[in-house]
């Protein structure tokens, strides 16, 4: 009877414990888009050309757009927030600029992807001819030198009184010198035509990885690329929140890249509709919400 009693005791213990671990986890728990969530500048690179403040400008048009949906505000800067945007230029940012500098033109659609890979192909074609042709001509050169050298030496060591010899030396030195600084020039040409053609692997690959195409295997990179490519990137880890921008064409671009990445903060996942803000590739439209893109927010909102 008595042992009745206290196991009895106990699971009112028991229940009024898990009770008041129910209230405060409910006290503490907030539907989500009840409050804005605060987010900080972080890092802003130089290199896109933007200020902070122009950043912070485009992050707030970014935001709004999920605003506006709802008719309130659900994010909010602040130098404390939790949220940090930041933009980090790397290897994705350098390729865009290289190629605008030549004029190539970068629609990411899908219907690009051809034109771009064929145009790949022949400057990687072009690359591997001069690359193969300035090997040859190298090595010819370093043969002339080398034979130049030891003829040098030899009439170094005859007396250097034939002054014929001496005038041809010197003759002969003076267009090897020339041929080197040819030599020079193609040498960063090729180093160049390797660099762009590294910077039109990268966005082949950005193309391809998003929409399930084959990958090209430029070896001059060394990296792999495609894959890791994304111009965007929302992070949740160990109570650390971060929105890292790598990469935009223009700001129409950038304003959609954040709001994406805005929409994964909020915490909705990728919509089915193509074109919507939210759907798993970023397409090329401006920024716009579309009816799909509202409806998840009104639905994760309970609005």
């Amino acid at each position: 009877m008595a042992g009745e009693v206290k196991i009895r005791g106990l699971l009112i213990v028991l229940v009024i414990i898990l009770l008041t671990l129910l209230a405060v986890a409910y006290s503490l728990w907030e539907p989500p888009c009840r409050r804005p969530i605060s987010y900080r500048i972080g890092e802003v690179d130089e290199r896109f050309g933007l200020s902070r403040e122009e950043f912070a400008e485009y992050v707030k048009a970014a935001a709004d757009l999920w605003g506006r949906a709802l008719s309130r505000p659900l994010f909010r800067e602040d130098p404390q927030g939790v949220l940090e945007i930041r933009l980090v230029y790397d290897y994705r940012q350098e390729a865009t600029d290289r190629l605008k500098k030549l004029n190539i033109h970068l629609d990411r659609s899908q219907g690009s992807y051809q034109a771009l890979r064929e145009r790949y192909e022949q400057m990687r074609m072009e690359w591997e001819g001069k690359k193969a042709a300035l090997q040859v001509d190298l090595e010819t050169h370093n043969r002339r030198v080398q034979d130049f050298n030891a003829r040098a030496e030899a009439w170094k060591r005859e007396g250097r009184g034939d002054r014929s010899a001496l005038e041809r030396l010197l003759a002969e030195k003076r267009e090897l010198d020339a041929q080197q600084e040819t030599l020079k020039n193609r040498q960063e040409e090729v180093r160049t035509l390797a660099e762009t053609l590294s910077s039109l692997a990268v966005v082949v690959n950005e193309i391809a990885s998003a929409h399930n195409l084959a990958l090209v295997d430029y070896k001059e990179t060394g990296r792999t690329l495609g894959k890791e490519f994304c111009e965007g990137l929302y992070e949740k880890d160990k109570g650390r929140r971060t929105i890292t921008i790598y990469q935009f064409d223009d700001t129409d671009r950038l304003i959609r890249v954040l709001a994406h990445e805005l929409g994964h903060a909020l915490g909705l996942d990728h919509s089915d509709q193509e074109g919507a803000v939210m759907y798993r590739v970023i397409g090329s439209g401006g920024p716009v919400l579309a009816p799909d893109d509202i409806r998840l927010l009104k639905k994760l909102c309970g609005d």
